[in-house]
């Protein structure tokens, strides 16, 4: 759903840049930053949607093998209670102290592991951002320097 918006909210970006209509060099020049900076700024917006949805999947991962660990903790567990002698209780009740250790450990991996790709994922998105900013920048920059050297051209005239 997110790469929906952001991809709709990109192209209604690029379509008003191309609706706008420049009547001077200086005007063409400020609608081809228009261009560039709303493709910086959609490349960032996709590239940031991939890296949410990839951490969304990491996590959505990690939470089914906490699940699934638990799961088979739960049913040494239950050993215990089916148990007919002291012998076995106390068997079954090791088991599960053992396979509720083992869960522990796999859902702290698993969670570990969510974590650092959600980690990576936000550090992606900050570097797609960034690099936006930067094109936006320089195209801002290339439509002020046109703006000026056309106000100098006229001037000369």
């Amino acid at each position: 759903m997110k790469k929906l918006v952001a991809a709709l909210a990109s192209a209604m970006l690029v379509t008003t840049v191309f609706a706008q209509t420049p009547t001077t060099d200086a005007g063409k020049a400020q609608l081809k930053a228009n261009q560039q900076k709303a493709e910086a700024q959609a490349t960032a917006n996709q590239k940031k949607a991939d890296a949410q949805h990839d951490a969304a999947k990491a996590q959505a991962s990690a939470n089914e093998d906490k699940a699934s660990a638990q799961a088979d903790a739960n049913k040494e567990a239950a050993k215990v209670a089916q148990a007919t002698t002291p012998e076995q209780a106390s068997g079954a009740r090791g088991n599960a102290a053992k396979a509720q250790a083992k869960a522990n450990k796999k859902k702290h991996s698993a969670q570990s592991k969510a974590d650092k790709k959600k980690q990576d994922a936000a550090k992606d998105a900050d570097v797609a951002q960034a690099k936006a900013d930067k094109q936006k920048v320089e195209a801002q920059s290339d439509a002020n320097k046109a703006a000026a050297d056309a106000k100098i051209d006229a001037a000369k005239k």
